[in-house]
């Protein structure tokens, strides 16, 4: 079993940037925006870009995005089952890190995909759980699925992210016959973050701390849940893990998909 490198320099992130930056982005669609990361990532990426839409159903991930990039987008409280876009709108629709929140990835991968114009893109970034990964990513990886049991058990769809093939698998609905498939160990956004050298290192404190943050906020949030105890000890041994493992985030499939 293959493992490969984490390192940004070895990932395959920079094959991505290169393909983007020869890319004219034109009118763009972020779907899932959140607060609108994936349109800062995009901004800095491709070769030029007229506008941006982010849409998503959470609010006060909509208030901080149009905080942080309301100069270069507009943001709307939009449903990716059914965008309000005519067909053939945009340029590129891109959906980043969020095909394991959506309880019907396929019907939202029509939708969106119908209102790319002819020769426009679809931009799919999705991590994914196949298991040959370094010890850090699946140990961060255990982490964010024990935060996906955690917000189902509060009634949010969050289910464990998807392997390659079933990720592969939903692109057939798509009518495209030009697909590009990019594998990193890496996030693309990382060769613009000033901190890119710090993620080379699994066993970096600040890396480790924040993911135990993160499944400690988790428990948190049901502290009066019957299973809580059960809950809380299964948190201890990921807690232990990422302590032994190091941090690092679970690998990409970046995915271009051009409409005939």
């Amino acid at each position: 079993m293959e493992v490969r490198s984490t390192t940004l320099a070895n990932s395959g992130a920079d094959k991505i940037v290169e393909k983007l930056k020869e890319i004219s982005g034109g009118k763009i669609l972020d779907v899932g925006t959140g607060y609108g990361g994936f349109i800062g990532f995009l901004k800095q990426a491709l070769k030029s870009f007229d506008s941006f839409v982010g849409i998503d159903l959470n609010e006060e991930e909509l208030k901080k995005a149009e905080k942080e990039y309301g100069t270069i987008a507009n943001f709307k409280k939009m449903n990716a089952e059914k965008l309000d876009f005519p067909d053939k709108t945009f340029d590129i629709v891109s959906i980043a890190s969020s095909l394991h929140h959506l309880e019907k990835p396929e019907k939202v991968l029509r939708e969106i995909f119908r209102v790319v114009k002819p020769q426009g893109y679809l931009i799919i970034q999705e991590m994914y759980s196949d298991l040959t990964q370094t010890k850090a990513q699946l140990s961060t990886l255990k982490a964010h699925h024990f935060g996906a049991k955690i917000d189902t058990m509060l009634g949010e769809y969050h289910r464990e992210t998807y392997t390659k093939e079933e990720i592969k698998k939903m692109l057939n609905i798509l009518k495209t016959e030009e697909l590009e498939i990019f594998d990193s160990t890496r996030y693309p956004k990382c060769l613009f973050c000033e901190d890119k050298d710090l993620c080379d290192n699994p066993m970096d404190e600040t890396l480790i701390k924040s993911e135990i943050k993160y499944l400690r906020s988790s428990l948190e949030k049901i502290s009066d849940y019957p299973d809580y105890e059960q809950l809380e000890k299964e948190a201890k041994k990921l807690e232990r893990d990422l302590r032994k493992n190091g941090s690092t985030d679970a690998s990409i499939l970046f995915i271009l998909a051009r409409r005939n």
